[in-house]
């Protein structure tokens, strides 16, 4: 189909390579750029929740090295360049602001927001970082964290539901918006509510690395290992000595795993390389984690 002319870039947006682009379509599993519209959206979605983690390995590996350099993903090229090579995904603002990048890339109509996960023991205001693609005037919210493999809409004052079982998420319009109810892979009693906060739409890239840097600080992935894979029929998590599988009929099983164990699961199941997993430092005792 005939390509729409993209919104302005703003000041300071990344982009990508037209060879990194097709670098990353191919390894999506999509033979071509997807179509400018809802299925293409959804194809998209589909292929990117499924193939990209969310994990915190890069940062765990940055937090065990000198600490100079920025943090590791920040900067969309170099989170694909990583993904592509490595396997590796990110937290919230990396792995979304590489999504931003490629829906940009790819000429959907896109913006980034921030509003807040409402989680006990986690500061609120801007804690997360999402995306918004309009289509014929309809935004859509698209999450490589939350993991929906559909996009959801947010029509004002109307409920919604991406519908797609284990992965499915819902919009639930509140006064002044939404509240996006999502299941993690650690916890399939209780959604998480995200609730975008509309003084922050949009924002632009400078504002999520800002948001990431800060995370240096304050957050539940600096001190152990976290990384969450969803797959078509389950999603699998892996942190704290503990491995977690949701089936296709949201039953939970948990495993006890040896250190020895992490590496050959992260490998030979998430996809990650061996490099990587070798150079996973290991988890502080004590520290904050969601396993």
């Amino acid at each position: 189909m005939a390509r729409s002319h993209p919104t302005p870039r703003q000041v300071g947006d990344p982009t990508l390579s037209l060879d990194l682009v097709e670098r990353v379509l191919a390894k999506l599993g999509l033979a071509a750029p997807p179509s400018l519209d809802l299925p293409g959206l959804n194809a998209l979605c589909a292929a990117y929740c499924s193939t990209v983690s969310f994990d915190n390995i890069q940062k765990r590996i940055w937090f065990a090295g000198d600490q100079t350099k920025p943090l590791t993903g920040g900067d969309p090229t170099e989170f694909f360049k990583n993904w592509l090579t490595h396997g590796t995904g990110g937290t919230c603002w990396p792995i979304n602001g590489a999504l931003y990048a490629l829906v940009r890339s790819l000429e959907f109509e896109a913006r980034r927001i921030a509003g807040s996960m409402v989680v006990q023991g986690y500061p609120r205001g801007a804690n997360h970082g999402s995306v918004l693609v309009t289509l014929n005037e309809t935004d859509y919210l698209v999450d490589g964290n939350i993991g929906a493999f559909k996009a959801l809409p947010l029509v004002p004052n109307t409920p919604a539901s991406t519908g797609q079982g284990i992965h499915d998420i819902r919009a639930a319009p509140i006064e002044g918006g939404f509240e996006v109810l999502w299941y993690t892979g650690t916890n399939r009693a209780a959604p998480v509510p995200f609730r975008p906060e509309p003084e922050r739409d949009p924002v632009d890239h400078a504002f999520f690395l800002a948001r990431y840097d800060r995370s240096k600080k304050v957050g539940f992935f600096n001190d152990a290992l976290y990384i969450c894979r969803r797959f078509p029929e389950a999603i699998v998590t892996l942190g704290r000595g503990t491995k977690l599988t949701v089936a296709a009929d949201n039953s939970v099983s948990k495993a006890e795993i040896k250190d020895e164990e992490r590496g050959r699961i992260l490998v030979e199941e998430l996809g990650v390389s061996a490099e990587i997993a070798d150079a996973l430092p290991p988890d502080l005792p004590g520290g904050a984690a969601l396993v």
